[in-house]
């Protein structure tokens, strides 16, 4: 199975679009996003995908974002998700509290561990543990770029995109 991973897109019209198309013409399974969506707007340009998220620290609109969650048919987890798929367990944790996701890492309860906040891209293993950060998909905080990674459950590593 191949999953998108995308966190920190803030309302970036344009590049959740591309995200979107990179995801869908890659064959995407399902997209994680990791937190900072920001607007209900910005979730409806998910359509067309199956999206997971869990909520960022400027994910403040929870009514609105949770309609538009419905609205897909995504799912809005909160602040923390748990899931599994082929036979890895997922945590899925904006990364706001950094105790909080060093925790996770250092737990050995998870396979991988899906982060964002800190907008830069991130791949390590602890243990058993591979921790991801797609880095931001707004591309132009702190003059990052935008990205994006697909992690496939297969081979079990991530390709990440630039966009």
């Amino acid at each position: 199975m191949r999953i998108g991973l995308i966190s920190d897109t803030h309302d970036n019209m344009q590049n959740i679009r591309k995200a979107v198309s990179l995801f869908s013409n890659k064959n995407v399974s399902l997209v994680i996003h990791a937190g900072d969506i920001v607007s209900p707007e910005a979730v409806e340009a998910f359509q067309g995908v199956k999206l997971i998220a869990v909520l960022g620290n400027n994910d403040l609109e929870i009514n609105g974002l949770t309609n538009a969650f419905d609205k897909i048919g995504g799912q809005l987890k909160g602040e923390f998700c748990e899931m599994e798929h082929d036979d890895l367990f997922f945590a899925i944790y904006h990364g706001t509290n950094s105790r909080k996701k060093e925790l996770l890492i250092r737990s050995g309860r998870y396979n991988v561990v899906v982060c964002g906040h800190t907008h830069k891209m991130q791949y390590k293993k602890f243990g058993r543990t591979l921790v991801i950060n797609p880095g931001t998909a707004n591309g132009w905080f702190f003059g990052y770029n935008a990205t994006a990674a697909i992690f496939d459950t297969q081979s079990r590593e991530p390709e990440f995109l630039n966009f």
